[in-house]
């Protein structure tokens, strides 16, 4: 989960130079996943002296977000011991929020344009909150889940908002720097999840275990909703997008067949079901394209835009970036495995041994604007390169003692975060360079929610190896 995120997927996504640079270059409508229009001066701005204090109460949601995707990888074996959770239940904890948010980023989007964006961020922090409270009090691995999926459906109703947010009320270098704080937001929750996972669970507050990790949402929820409500002015687009109600519909069925079965099928020794729901995914995604197609046709808003992928170079960079964005949401859960399972760390310590790629990342994505500024598209080939290095270097750490952690592993924590910095800004300019103006928008609300369901598909094919692995 980019995710989503997954990472969350997640993301979309999780990446701090993302959001800034598609819509500073494009200048296109308001969020990703919005109406991709500029905004109407009718639209109602925000005073200069509140706003600020406005962004930072609405980038509470993306906060929130990113938090819960990491929270949920420290918990796993705390939750699996205490729910008696098997391990593919454990999947759909953590690939279940990815795979809801990133299928409805676009509608949530939609929704603030349609019925304003303030109602709809405090309606999706309001559902937020509530789901964390029954996600901390679920009684069974099937209630956690449950409620999971509707978390991530929430989520995914106030994440855009915040961009929505920037895109109306700031301009020229505020607009960047409200930008600038969004991203640094995002990988802030990345490190204050790990660590706040960790502790919590370290903790066993009240002899509650891991369910504090859900429940710290809610004092959180509740004084930003309050905020909100005080704060936030309401704005929508002039000519609002209808929702896609059958695509989206579609698309759950066509992924839940596709990505379930990874899921269950380690799990019982992969029986019938498992090969027919596979089989049946495909043909129904095929039906999602041709649908989609027919909504373009008749200009009905598609959630995905069918004439994004007759540009070669948008479709094989989207492509690139799936696998790039699956690949790493499960090298996080593989990293959380590992450190608690082979080293037998705490969760506090594990927490804290995954801070250094946090904070690389960071780092990466800070600077990468100046890396691309000297070296142009070469920027992502040196990215490359230093993502390979950490990769490598993980791949040939050992674990000669349990609880002891290595210098060796932080090193290569700190060079695979380094180098995921420096590709992921690169890599979504490249996606997007060959992009008309009129079509940005939409381009970049395909780039934010794909990300996110290959967080989720990869959290899926990759768990049911690694959990196949480890003792039941």
């Amino acid at each position: 989960m980019s995710l989503p995120i997954a990472t969350p997927a997640p993301t979309a996504s999780y990446d701090s130079e993302i959001a800034a640079r598609s819509f500073k270059r494009f200048e296109s409508g308001p969020g990703v996943v919005s109406d991709f229009r500029r905004p109407p001066r009718s639209l109602q701005k925000c005073q200069p002296a509140n706003k600020w204090i406005a962004l930072a109460i609405i980038l509470v949601g993306p906060f929130l977000g990113v938090i819960d995707f990491f929270i949920a990888n420290i918990g796993v074996p705390s939750i699996r011991a205490s729910l008696g959770a098997s391990f593919s239940e454990i999947e759909l904890v953590i690939a279940g929020y990815g795979l809801t948010y990133a299928v409805c980023l676009i509608t949530g989007g939609r929704l603030g344009d349609i019925y304003g964006r303030k109602m709809t961020f405090i309606l999706g922090m309001a559902g937020f909150t509530l789901t964390s409270a029954f996600c901390g009090l679920a009684p069974t691995a099937g209630w956690l889940i449950f409620w999971r999926l509707v978390q991530g459906c929430a989520a995914a109703a106030m994440f855009p908002q915040a961009l929505s947010f920037v895109q109306v009320n700031f301009t020229g270098s505020a607009k960047r720097v409200a930008f600038s704080l969004y991203g640094t937001m995002i990988g802030f929750g990345s490190i204050v999840g790990q660590l706040l996972g960790g502790f919590l669970i370290h903790a066993n507050l009240f002899q509650l275990g891991w369910r504090p990790i859900f429940l710290i949402n809610l004092p959180i929820g509740i004084l930003t909703i309050i905020g909100a409500s005080f704060l936030l002015n309401e704005s929508r687009a002039e000519r609002a997008p209808k929702l896609d109600l059958g695509g989206v519909a579609i698309l759950t069925i066509g992924l839940a067949l596709f990505s379930y079965p990874f899921m269950e099928g380690q799990e019982r020794g992969w029986p019938l079901w498992a090969w027919l729901c596979l089989l049946a995914s495909f043909p129904i995604l095929w039906g999602f394209w041709l649908f989609e197609r027919r909504q373009s046709a008749k200009n009905r808003f598609p959630l995905i835009e069918p004439r994004l992928f007759c540009d070669r170079g948008f479709v094989v960079g989207l492509i690139v970036t799936c696998i790039y964005f699956a690949g790493h949401s499960s090298m996080i859960l593989v990293l959380s495995l590992y450190l608690q399972f082979s080293l037998r760390l705490n969760p506090m310590y594990a927490g804290f041994a995954l801070v250094p790629f946090s904070f690389a990342f960071l780092l990466g994505s800070t600077v990468s604007g100046k890396v691309n500024g000297y070296l142009g598209r070469r920027s992502l080939h040196l990215g490359v390169a230093v993502l390979v290095v950490g990769i490598v270097a993980l791949a040939f750490q050992a674990a000669p003692t349990p609880g002891h952690l290595t210098a060796g592993f932080v090193l290569a924590c700190f060079i695979y975060g380094i180098g995921r910095g420096l590709v992921t800004s690169p890599l979504y300019n490249t996606v997007l360079s060959g992009i008309p103006h009129q079509d940005a928008g939409a381009a970049s609300g395909v780039t934010s929610t794909m990300p996110q369901l290959a967080n989720s598909i990869g959290i899926a094919l990759i768990g049911a190896v690694v959990f196949g692995g480890i003792p039941k």
